[in-house]
């Protein structure tokens, strides 16, 4: 009986909360909230600090593009780090502007290197309103998932309103992708109805029934580890690219994208990889796959049912996105090529 109690008012929970989140202004208080606490843990600001890749690549674009005189914008500026590099660079003002309590730390460590160029402000960015407009806004608003720290949103209500029309947003143009790729053995997770195990069959779970009540909201993809990937079976090509900096950029994009990959590379495809590269120019990117390098970002895999694949062989897939920054409503549909 106290099992049954339990379950059911576990069950009563979830529904509240997705009710609570079905209402967008509910959802987005929920995430705000959310977000600062989890920008509050230090350990996550060790974590990105030590990524040497993401601060590098930073370093060197904001070394090359943030100008003497400039007035700076770090949008979410954690510990402080990209306004402290942009401070190197003599700008004549950086506001620093993070919601989170976190802000106190960063303006300490600006206090012990002696730099006093940058004005911190705890506040929402869509409140932020500086006496001046502003040359860059200089941001690392990207999620494991590229868009789910609402980055879309959060930038582009500066663009307008603040930035001045010579103005650049660093970094402003990425690219999303989603590769066929074969993991190293030790990281594969079949679906239960592939597995043949010591004479124990699985495999006529696959339509039954009884297992779509444990498919739970996350079901079909999951988190890969650094190094995990033991091959690209397709020439990596973005399915979604965008410059922010473009004049005419919209960000109105379609709620699903189809692409078709030509196998290069004859092996076992265990699923399809989400990655994404931060574009600074031609020299300065940041690459997200987590091959031969690694950054702190995770990567997701959309599991599929493994299979072999041959070179020339054409893979068309849907990525369904029906809250671009929720990236845990997103999926994937493969085509039928027979």
């Amino acid at each position: 009986m106290l099992t049954t109690c339990k379950r059911f008012f576990r069950r009563f929970l979830l529904l509240g909360i997705q009710f609570l989140k079905s209402r967008k202004w509910i959802a987005k208080t929920l995430y705000s909230l959310q977000n600062a606490k989890d920008f509050s843990d230090l350990q996550e600001h060790e974590i990105m600090v030590a990524d040497t890749i993401r601060v590098d690549s930073y370093h060197q674009a904001i070394k090359r593009y943030v100008k003497p005189g400039d007035i700076v914008l770090d949008l979410g500026t954690g510990t402080g780090i990209l306004s402290l590099f942009a401070a190197q660079q003599n700008p004549e003002k950086i506001y620093a502007i993070d919601h989170s309590e976190f802000i106190e730390v960063a303006k300490k460590i600006a206090i012990l290197n002696n730099i006093d160029k940058i004005e911190f402000i705890k506040e929402s960015s869509f409140s932020f309103n500086p006496i001046e407009n502003v040359d860059v806004i200089l941001h690392e608003q990207v999620g494991d998932d590229l868009f789910e720290e609402d980055m879309l949103e959060n930038i582009l209500d500066l663009k307008e309103r603040i930035l001045k029309k010579d103005g650049i947003i660093l970094p402003g143009k990425f690219e999303l992708y989603i590769e066929p790729v074969s993991l190293k053995e030790t990281y594969r997770v079949p679906f239960i109805w592939e597995q043949h195990l010591h004479g124990i069959d699985f495999r006529r779970l696959k339509n039954d029934p009884i297992i779509q009540p444990y498919k739970l909201k996350d079901y079909g993809f999951t988190n890969i580890p650094p190094h995990s990937i033991n091959a690209l079976l397709a020439n990596p090509e973005p399915i979604l690219a965008f410059d922010m900096n473009a004049e005419d950029f919209q960000a109105d994009f379609p709620t699903s994208l189809t692409q078709t990959k030509k196998i290069v590379r004859r092996g076992r495809m265990d699923g399809l990889c989400l990655y994404f590269r931060i574009v600074f120019d031609d020299e300065i990117a940041i690459d997200t796959l987590p091959m031969e390098t690694s950054t702190h970002w995770k990567n997701r895999l959309f599991r599929t049912e493994s299979r072999q694949v041959e070179p020339g062989q054409e893979l068309p897939f849907t990525l369904f996105m029906k809250n671009l920054a929720r990236p845990e409503t997103w999926s994937i549909a493969l085509h039928n090529t027979d």
